[in-house]
């Protein structure tokens, strides 16, 4: 399995711990990745507020960048795939589609609409053959309780947070499989806590 690789903004900056394991993971599970160095942010959402169709341009390049390389393509962040499926959504309209051409066509390239955006984890779910993944677990589940037991004890809260919310979700089910039930997750996580620039945070 094959696919035009996103890391997204996050990844490469504020949580380097989701790039790193993502390439550790795709190859153990077989994936092979083709990085695509040359796509630009999403926006996250935030240039849309100014200009909507800046941004849908900025998708469809990355879009178009994939269709050109003949791969589907992979995001590992919450906030990239969310963006990157509304643009293909928005880029269904023929009419808005040719708009947005005109403005890749100078980079030779042209979105026709049929590459799908899939996060990792849709695709260890859904892509993987049947059973393979179960060969492919270095640390079962019964393992997680004392390693969470070595942190604090099952009574006490926890709280996950990471670069975007979603490592922290994964983090936090694996407590909830491990038999802590007072769990909590800061969804904007670093993204969020970070961007302002006026909260508090400790560097060491």
């Amino acid at each position: 399995m094959k696919y035009a690789f996103w890391p997204g903004c996050v990844a490469r900056g504020a949580a380097p711990e989701l790039y790193k394991s993502t390439l550790a993971v795709a190859k153990h599970i077989g994936i092979e990745l083709d990085e695509l160095e040359a796509a630009a942010c999403t926006g996250a959402g935030i240039i849309s507020d100014a200009d909507p169709y800046l941004q849908d341009v900025l998708n469809a390049r990355t879009l178009a960048i994939a269709e050109q390389k003949n791969l589907p393509l992979m995001d590992i962040c919450s906030t990239c795939i969310g963006v990157h499926s509304l643009a293909r959504e928005k880029l269904e309209n023929l009419d808005y589609r040719a708009r947005i051409n005109e403005r890749l066509a100078p980079e030779g390239l042209e979105y026709t609409g049929t590459v799908e955006p899939r996060h990792l984890l849709w695709i260890i779910l859904e892509d993987l053959e049947e059973g393979k993944l179960k060969h492919l677990i270095r640390k079962p589940l019964e393992e997680l309780k004392p390693l969470f037991e070595s942190l604090t004890e099952p009574e006490n809260k926890l709280i996950f947070s990471c670069g975007s919310g979603l490592t922290a979700c994964v983090l936090a089910l694996a407590a909830h499989l491990a038999g802590y039930e007072n769990l909590s997750v800061y969804d904007g996580s670093w993204s969020e806590w970070g961007v302002p620039g006026h909260l508090p945070v400790v560097s060491d």
